[in-house]
């Protein structure tokens, strides 16, 4: 018989590969727009919480005169201490007030990272001018200072290519005299895109081959071993029977297929296959966009339940977490090891005085002074003005004591400074305990809870 120049069990595999490669570009592209049009939302909701967060510090009327008189004001010194914080705490790659002119940028008040502080960079004075604008980009920012939303895009500098989030600066009296920026890298951001891209390729890839030899043992099953048997049956019969010519012995042996009619069972079997890859498609975009939803949700909880959403330091939870792994490196010989308790004063009658957002302001503040001191250590709000500072083997762990101590006199002075407000004027009482043989961290604790305990005692009794 002639050779077959396209066998249907090739033909159908190749079919299948194509049609399965498409679905799964398509799929895997739809999915990458989507992502990204969620990155840029998170990013942009991240950067409005920081400018807006930003804008509720500003004096604008007191930060307005600064600039008319090129000389910074006590109010506008506190801002420029809050811009530096929040770079590095928010690991910004700019945080800035600007007034772009037609020519040139100036600066009014810019952040600067701890690395650029400790190499000695000093502040932008207000109104210095800034080079490495282009026309377009001033004109980009005059176009946002005379409006009144927030924008969002991308620039690129002499410093590098970022993603901006910018906001009008308005004084009381209606006057748009700057812009309050943030930045992040660009490079971050498109490297979280890449990361993702290349995963969502791996598992396409993975699901689309796994499909793919399910598939051909499907089709070898139930499409092409009942045509090839029905094609081994029909020439068995014609080379027997060839020259056969008693017609009474000319019998046909059909296969064992189970169908009652072999062209319909053939059809019924193509249209199956399409109805399994059609419902197979549905349930692998129905799983990913759970995946995706599920995944999302995760993060989301597990944020809330582990950063305290006032100090930004690690919540109660995330203390019961730390505690199992710290018991278990403890029962595995681990020594170094230390809580400092911390437990801030005034801050019921701060709230009652002042109101509820003065005593949030004032929980910042102090804690902010803890987390620069002992800024190598994990720090976690355990009650409403209590907090514990986790030391393990590292400079802070080493230099504990002296830390406490200096804590404990950084509160003291900012108690004591009568030019600060009620509510900017620190106090707090400090324990600290070491692990000692047989510890859990559970007796660490108390330890330093009755040492902290100790210490407000002993200052209560110094300021009657």
């Amino acid at each position: 018989m002639k050779q077959k120049r396209k066998p249907i069990q090739r033909s159908l595999v190749l079919g299948s590969a194509v049609f399965i490669s498409f679905m799964s570009f398509i799929l895997s592209l739809q999915s990458y727009f989507s992502f990204s049009k969620s990155l840029y939302e998170r990013y942009n909701e991240r950067l409005s919480t920081i400018i807006n967060f930003l804008e509720s510090q500003i004096d604008k009327d007191d930060l307005l005169n600064c600039v008319r008189s090129k000389e910074p004001s006590e109010k506008f010194n506190r801002l420029q201490q809050l811009e530096n914080s929040m770079v590095d705490e928010f690991e910004l790659f700019y945080l800035y007030i600007a007034y772009p002119s037609d020519t040139t940028m100036f600066n009014i008040c810019s952040g600067t990272t701890r690395e650029e502080r400790e190499r000695g960079e000093a502040d932008l004075a207000i109104m210095e001018a800034v080079s490495g604008y282009t026309p377009e980009t001033l004109k980009k920012f005059q176009d946002v200072q005379n409006g009144s939303k927030t924008i969002f895009f991308e620039e690129d500098s002499e410093w590098g290519a970022a993603y901006t989030a910018c906001k009008p600066l308005v004084s009381s009296q209606g006057i748009h005299y700057g812009v309050i920026c943030a930045d992040i890298s660009i490079e971050e951001l498109y490297k979280t895109m890449h990361s993702y891209a290349v995963g969502n390729f791996i598992l396409t890839v993975v699901l689309a081959v796994l499909f793919g030899f399910l598939l051909v043992i499907w089709l070898r099953r139930n499409v092409t071993n009942p045509i090839l048997l029905l094609e081994k049956s029909t020439q068995h019969f014609a080379q027997k029977y060839h020259k056969e010519t008693d017609p009474s012995t000319i019998t046909f042996e059909p296969p064992p297929i189970h169908t009652q009619n072999e062209v319909e069972s053939l059809s019924k079997t193509i249209t199956q296959m399409a109805t399994d890859i059609r419902s197979y498609i549905q349930d692998v975009i129905s799983a990913e966009e759970d995946a995706k939803s599920a995944n999302e949700k995760a993060a989301d909880m597990t944020t809330l339940a582990y950063k305290d959403t006032l100090t930004h330091v690690g919540s109660k939870a995330a203390y019961e977490e730390t505690k199992t792994i710290v018991d278990k490196e403890i029962q595995a010989g681990e020594t170094s090891i230390a809580i400092a308790m911390v437990d801030l004063n005034n801050l019921k009658n701060i709230n009652d005085t002042y109101g509820h957002a003065r005593g949030d302001s004032y929980l910042f503040g102090s804690i902010h002074i803890v987390c620069q001191i002992f800024k190598h250590s994990a720090v976690f709000r355990y009650g409403g003005d209590e907090f514990v500072v986790l030391l393990k083997a590292n400079s802070d762990y080493i230099n504990r004591k002296a830390l406490a101590e200096k804590v404990s006199e950084t509160f003291r002075e900012t108690q004591k400074d009568l030019s600060k407000e009620p509510w900017e004027r620190y106090s707090a009482a400090i324990g600290i305990a070491d692990f000692t043989q047989g510890d859990t961290l559970d007796s660490i604790f108390k330890r330093a809870d009755a040492a902290m305990y100790q210490a407000k005692t002993e200052m209560k009794k110094q300021m009657n």
